[in-house]
């Protein structure tokens, strides 16, 4: 996948968070400003190779004993670290950084990072501090993903 074609998506579901058109404008131009993508295409995960890398990051996590810690080992750095290992251990490109808001049941709780893979052509949101691949922007809990920018 071009880095265009990924922008582009990425730019469709910043647009599908807000009805208001002066809004979406707003929204859409602020994302490719703070967005930075690093390479000019972008390979795609089979859903098997996917779940092979989610088997692998849980069982390496679970030996390093990564744990959520507030400001020291926090979402940022679990998305960083699932970028890092697929590319160090799949030599694999097709995972970046998700920046913006989470929210649930209507209240936001704040900033959060999480990763975007590209699967077979599609965008999907993974939480790599829940191992959740998710379609769309609610996870299986209730958090709402809000894109607001993507590097990587």
């Amino acid at each position: 996948m071009m880095n265009a074609e990924l922008l582009f998506k990425c730019a469709k579901r910043v647009m599908s968070d807000v009805g208001n058109p002066l809004l979406k404008l707003i929204r859409v131009l602020l994302f490719f400003l703070r967005s930075w993508p690093f390479d000019l295409q972008y390979k795609e995960f089979t859903r098997e190779e996917f779940n092979e890398v989610v088997n692998r990051f849980r069982q390496w996590c679970e030996e390093k004993q990564l744990h959520y810690q507030f400001d020291y080992f926090d979402c940022d750095d679990f998305a960083m670290e699932f970028k890092s290992f697929c590319a160090r251990e799949f030599n694999h490109n097709g995972v970046i950084i998700a920046l913006g808001m989470v929210s649930k049941d209507g209240r936001v709780l704040g900033g959060h990072a999480w990763n975007i893979v590209i699967i077979e052509g599609e965008l999907y949101y993974f939480e790599p501090q829940t191992f959740e691949l998710i379609d769309g922007n609610v996870s299986s809990d209730g958090f709402k993903y809000e894109l607001m920018a993507v590097v990587g």
